[in-house]
């Protein structure tokens, strides 16, 4: 039986990918590879734990976004939507993963949603 609603990604926004790789790198031995251009994933060993994403401009309290697993993103929207909470962007696809979307807590929090394939 798979797990559901547990954190599955962390990310941090990050301006120069090179230097918060170094620095990530070197704090935690983390281990890093491409995922898409603009962005790397980050774990140890087979463990991933997140990514960094490149932005150009960012607001700080934007990062890091916490992503959970989820079995179905149309019934966690609905879900949020009925306890208060919004849900403006669109489902995007994550290569190789499934889809997500980010829907908001009643006060503006950001909730990362991603249903694996």
């Amino acid at each position: 039986m798979r797990v559901m609603n547990h954190v599955c990604h962390v990310e941090y926004f990050v301006k120069d990918i090179a230097r918060a790789q170094k620095f990530y790198e070197g704090l935690f031995g983390w281990n890093f590879r491409s995922f898409f251009e603009g962005m790397v994933i980050f774990g140890q060993g087979d463990n991933h734990i997140g990514g960094l994403m490149q932005k150009d401009d960012f607001t700080l309290g934007d990062t890091p976004s916490i992503w959970y697993q989820v079995e179905s993103l149309d019934d966690m929207i609905a879900k949020a939507k009925s306890l208060g909470g919004s849900a403006d962007e669109e489902k995007s696809p994550v290569p190789g993963v499934g889809v997500s979307t980010v829907v908001k807590d009643p006060d503006g929090n950001l909730v990362g949603l991603v249903q694996y394939d």
